[in-house]
C-alpha cells in the first residue's frame, strides 16, 4: 500500500509567484497529481489546508477538486486551520461538488473513518472547526480497527517543549504513540519533520508549494514495515497557465 501524503497546499496563496502562474495558481495541485501517478500511489492524503482561505470562488474550488481526482487515485482530505469546517465553510458551500468529484472528506468534528483498498486500509481523521488550544487533533482516537493497515491524519502543532502548551491545535508525542497506527499523516508545519514516537511512524511531509522544484511530499509504503521516501513535487514546466 503506497500512500502519497501532503499538507498545506494552500490553493489561493499566490504571493511572490511570477507571471507564469494564473491568478489562482494550480501548480501544487498539478505537481501532486503527477507525483501520485509517477509513484503509483494507492491513495493521496491531504492533511489539512488544501485551500488557503474561504474567499475562493466556487469555480476555483471545483477546479482544484477535479484536478486532484483526475488520475483516479482516491483523494482523502481533512480540513485544516486555513480551510476550517464549520457552518459557513467552503467545504459546506461546495459539498455537492466534493461528492460529485469523489473527494473523500473527513468532515466530522468528533472524527470519522474511511475503509479503502478492498477493506485492507482504514483512514481516520478529525475535522477542525476552530484553530484554538481546546481543539486536539489526536484526542480520543478510536482503537485500532481490524483492517490490515491503519492510518491517522491530523492537522496541528507538535508540542516539543512545555512552552508550546499555549499553542492552538496541540499534538503530543504521547498522543501519536497512543494511536497505535501504522502511520500518522501530519499537517500544519511546512518543514519536513519526523514526529515518530513509541513505534508509530509519523511525519510532517513539508509543503508542495514554493519555488519550482522545492516542494516535497512523503511517500509512505505500508508493507511488513513502514518505509518513508521523501519525493519532490515539481511545478509544470510552463507554469499553471
Amino acid at each position: 500500500m503506497r500512500i502519497l501524503h501532503t499538507s498545506d497546499v494552500h490553493i489561493g496563496h499566490t504571493k511572490g509567484l511570477g507571471d507564469a502562474h494564473s491568478d489562482v495558481c494550480q501548480c501544487p495541485t498539478l505537481g501532486l497529481t503527477a507525483a501520485a501517478v509517477k509513484h503509483q500511489a494507492d491513495a493521496l492524503i491531504i492533511a489539512g489546508d488544501l485551500f488557503d482561505h474561504a474567499r475562493l470562488s466556487d469555480e476555483t474550488i471545483v477546479r482544484t477538486l477535479e484536478l486532484l481526482t483526475a488520475p483516479g487515485v482516491p483523494v482523502i482530505v481533512i480540513p485544516g486551520n486555513h480551510d476550517v469546517h464549520d457552518a459557513t465553510s467552503l467545504w459546506e458551500r461546495c459539498r455537492t461538488d466534493v461528492e460529485r468529484t469523489g473527494v473523500l472528506l473527513l468532515d466530522r468534528l468528533v472524527g470519522s473513518s474511511l475503509v479503502l483498498a478492498s477493506g485492507r486500509l482504514t483512514v481516520w481523521g478529525r475535522a477542525m472547526a476552530d484553530h484554538e488550544p481546546g481543539y486536539r487533533p489526536l484526542a480520543e482516537v478510536p482503537p485500532r480497527p481490524d483492517t490490515q493497515w491503519y492510518v491517522v491524519a491530523a492537522h496541528g502543532h507538535l508540542n516539543l517543549t512545555a512552552d508550546d502548551a499555549h499553542r492552538s491545535s496541540p499534538i503530543t508525542y504521547e498522543e501519536i504513540a497512543a494511536t497505535d497506527a501504522d502511520y500518522v499523516a501530519l499537517g500544519h508545519w511546512h518543514v519536513t519533520t519526523d514526529a515518530s514516537h513509541g513505534g508509530v511512524v509519523a511525519w510532517y511531509p513539508g509543503a508542495p508549494m514554493g519555488q519550482p522544484g522545492s516542494g516535497t511530499a512523503v511517500l509512505a509504503t505500508l508493507d511488513h514495515e513502514v518505509t518513508i521516501e521523501h519525493v519532490n513535487i515539481s511545478s509544470p514546466e510552463n507554469g499553471c497557465l
